[in-house]
């Protein structure tokens, strides 16, 4: 049921992914896949997975999270089981992150353009003229003011849009083909989460890297992504071309989140609130769709069994009942 952008070839393919922490499934079974230079949407609410999920492609996973099971395969090339040294060439060089606090992510010790360039460091550079030239060069395509005094400064003394700057110009140093964004904007006003998501489509238009972007915020989602798949505690429930899920969600937690999003239209009406909230990963969660106690619409099987994905059209499919109808109020 995943498909890819028209033409795009495979650059990130999970499938049956399962992360535990503490004996529970945080991550439950979940597959997707990912093209060159596709920019592709994660989108739930805070508990569902989903950083879990980025974390677990560069092998980032905290301490308290392991892999349970499943296959994340990069450019063909599987990534679990790798040794540590091997994970380490691939960071950075192929595969990068940036997260949604860089003033936590930066170290405020460390002058911004050691930080920048030690990525190159890493990975064997050793010219130490060439390495800043790299960094002014991407400062500059950044649209950093001021390259060779930013270089010199302390993180404490930049503001948080220009931090997240510096984050990405740490990602992109190298130049990789991924590049995963772990709500990148969240900690932002409007206004600098604009001018981010503007930098993030233009460097993934002008460079070709494609881009794995988390976010709890579907109107974000929108703004910058062209497919989506949509998590609720731990599972994929919705899949599809941005376009199409935005216009027909199917799934009712997609309904929900779309519903809770601001703008003329709801202007004078008060925001849809989905009752309930995700839930805990060391709870009991029940044995069908997890979503069944906070749904409206829920009929009796759906609390026997996670649905099957359901297509509704060119690449869109939604794990509810509800989509072909079958979940009505004579089955409730």
């Amino acid at each position: 049921m995943d498909r890819m952008e028209p033409g795009g070839r495979t650059l990130l393919e999970v499938r049956d992914l399962r992360i535990g922490i503490k004996g529970r499934l945080a991550v439950d079974g979940i597959s997707f896949s990912a093209g060159e230079g596709e920019i592709l949407g994660i989108v739930g609410e805070s508990g569902c997975g989903k950083s879990l999920t980025a974390l677990s492609i560069p092998g980032l996973l905290p301490e308290a999270a392991g892999l349970a099971g499943g296959s994340i395969r990069y450019r063909g090339r599987e990534l679990t089981g790798l040794r540590e040294r091997e994970l380490r060439k691939i960071r950075g060089a192929e595969i990068s992150m940036i997260f949604q606090e860089p003033r936590f992510s930066l170290n405020p010790l460390l002058r911004i353009g050691k930080q920048i360039t030690e990525a190159l460091e890493l990975h064997g550079e050793k010219d130490k003229a060439l390495m800043r030239g790299k960094a002014l060069d991407l400062a500059r395509s950044l649209g950093l003011p001021e390259p060779e005094k930013l270089l010199s400064l302390y993180p404490h003394q930049l503001s948080g849009g220009m931090c997240q700057r510096v984050m990405i110009a740490i990602a992109m140093i190298c130049g990789p083909r991924l590049l995963i964004a772990d709500e990148p904007t969240t900690a932002l006003d409007v206004s600098t989460q604009a001018q981010i998501l503007e930098l993030l489509k233009r460097i993934n238009r002008e460079t070709g890297t494609a881009i794995l972007f988390i976010s709890h915020d579907l109107s974000v989602i929108q703004a910058i992504c062209r497919r989506v798949l949509v998590m609720y505690a731990g599972k994929l429930v919705e899949r599809g071309p941005a376009a199409d899920v935005f216009a027909r969600p199917a799934h009712e937690y997609t309904r929900g989140l779309l519903g809770a999003i601001p703008g003329r239209s709801s202007r004078g009406r008060p925001l849809a609130n989905i009752p309930g909230r995700v839930p805990p990963i060391e709870g009991e969660r029940p044995p069908g769709c997890p979503f069944a106690p906070r749904c409206a619409k829920a009929a009796p099987r759906c609390r026997e069994a996670f649905p099957p994905e359901i297509p509704l059209g060119p690449g869109h499919s939604a794990a509810c009942l509800a989509a072909l109808g079958r979940a009505g109020a004579g089955d409730a």
